[in-house]
């Protein structure tokens, strides 16, 4: 069966060395054959470089119909960087499942495709000691991101109030508070922190004049 899945090995100097695996990629085969098998720093290394593998038998033979070579990727960036690096990297195999060697825990992390906000939550949380290496994570920049979060709801609310008491509700007031929405979240709140509600009018019959326009 082609349940495809990537085969990788982290060392500790961030080197990420990964293999295509084709078929029977699931935890009861080649998760059980890579535990029973490829279980030790060596041979989990090795199977890795191997670049491309057809199928590993039960008791460990690697078959291979090509002789790729592995793909050798070095995390520069930050943690959260790694982690979307190997998720993507399993993506871009249409892999079902990930099989990663953490050599500083000495053990295979299975990670299961159930897309790719997933796969980075679960490599996170099954190599959390691999976060030291990439130095400690940002935590006014998590701060910063929920702050315009909150930024964009309280705006919304305020969008929400003034629609609500203003008599010229319309699908074109909506839609244009649907652009001021998408603009914040893209551009910040900067352009708009000190409008009035003259402004946002003014603002609304500009968007409207652009869309006559088109």
């Amino acid at each position: 069966m082609a349940t495809r899945a990537l085969i990788g090995y982290l060392d500790e100097d961030r080197n990420f060395t990964c293999t295509y695996n084709h078929y029977d990629g699931y935890p009861d085969g080649l998760g059980k054959t890579l535990l029973n098998h490829y279980d030790t720093e060596e041979t989990a290394k090795e199977i890795a470089n191997t670049g491309y593998i057809s199928y590993v038998d039960d008791d460990g033979t690697i078959h291979s119909k090509h002789n790729n070579p592995a793909n050798k990727i070095k995390l520069d960036g930050e943690w959260e960087d790694a982690l979307e690096e190997m998720a993507g990297k399993i993506n871009e195999y249409g892999g079902d499942y990930g099989y990663i060697w953490w050599e500083g825990d000495g053990d295979w992390v299975e990670v299961k495709n159930t897309g790719t906000r997933s796969m980075i939550d679960q490599i996170a949380n099954q190599m959390s000691s691999a976060t030291g290496m990439f130095g400690p994570v940002d935590e006014n920049e998590n701060e910063n991101e929920n702050k315009n979060e909150e930024m964009v709801e309280n705006y919304k609310t305020k969008w929400n109030q003034f629609i609500t008491e203003s008599s010229a509700i319309d699908d074109q007031w909506t839609l244009y508070v649907k652009s001021l929405v998408n603009a914040i979240r893209l551009n910040g709140v900067d352009d708009y922190i000190d409008f009035t509600e003259d402004d946002f009018k003014e603002d609304f019959d500009n968007y409207i004049a652009d869309k006559m326009d088109l």
